[in-house]
C-alpha cells in the first residue's frame, strides 16, 4: 500500500490512535517529520481512502481498529509518551474476568446515580485507557467466541458465567443505593 504525503497507512493509523489517547497533533507531526497542514491534509486523504480500502478488504477495518488498541507501532513504536501501551494496561486487567469486574462496576455505578468515570478512576484508568482496554477485549471475545468453532458452546457458557458473576456482584454491592422513582405514584 502506498504512502500519502510520505505517511504510511500504519503510521497514519498509529497517529490516529495516539491522538485518540491524548497525544497532541503537534507531537504526531514531530514524530512523522511533517508540518501540521501536511498532517491535516494527510489525515483527510487517508480518512477518505479508508472506506475504499475496507470495501476491497474488510480486514482493513480490523487492522485500523487495532491501531486504537495498540498505537505504539511503526514510527510510534519506541516513542516515550503519556499514552500507555496495551501491554502496560493489560498488567492491570490481565483477563476477561478482571475486565468484566470493572465493566460491571462502571455499569452498576451509572445505573445507581454514581459517576461511572469515578468508578474507572478507582482502578487507575481514564476514559481513553478504558477505551483501549475495551477494544482489546471486544476483539478478544469476538475471536474467542467463534460460532463455527467446536468449543463455542463451552466458551459461551464460560463467558456468560463470568459476566453474570460480576453483574450480580455489583447489583448486590449497590442494592442500598437503589431508588424507586415511581414508588409514590398511585394508578
Amino acid at each position: 500500500m502506498e504512502a500519502i504525503n510520505g505517511v504510511t497507512f500504519e503510521d497514519w493509523g498509529a497517529a490516529s490512535g495516539n491522538i485518540a489517547m491524548g497525544m497532541s497533533a503537534e507531537e504526531v507531526c514531530e514524530i512523522l517529520g511533517i508540518e501540521l497542514p501536511v498532517w491535516q491534509k494527510t489525515n483527510e486523504e487517508w480518512g477518505g481512502k479508508l472506506g475504499d480500502l475496507m470495501a476491497q478488504d474488510m480486514s482493513i477495518a480490523t487492522t485500523y481498529g487495532g491501531y486504537f488498541t495498540n498505537p505504539k507501532v511503526g514510527k510510534f513504536a519506541g516513542i516515550k509518551s503519556d499514552v500507555p501501551s496495551l501491554a502496560s494496561l493489560l498488567e492491570k486487567v490481565p483477563d476477561f474476568d478482571a475486565y468484566q469486574k470493572i465493566f460491571n462496576h462502571q455499569s452498576a455505578a451509572s445505573e445507581h446515580g454514581h459517576d461511572p468515570v469515578a468508578a474507572l478512576e478507582q482502578y487507575g484508568f481514564n476514559l481513553q485507557e478504558w477505551s483501549q482496554i475495551s477494544m482489546h477485549y471486544s476483539t478478544w471475545s469476538n475471536e474467542y467466541l467463534n460460532p463455527n468453532g467446536a468449543e463455542y458452546e463451552q466458551r459461551f457458557r464460560e463467558i456468560s458465567a463470568i459476566m453474570d458473576k460480576w453483574s450480580q456482584y455489583w447489583k448486590e454491592n449497590f442494592k442500598e443505593d437503589a431508588v424507586d422513582l415511581g414508588g409514590d405514584i398511585d394508578f
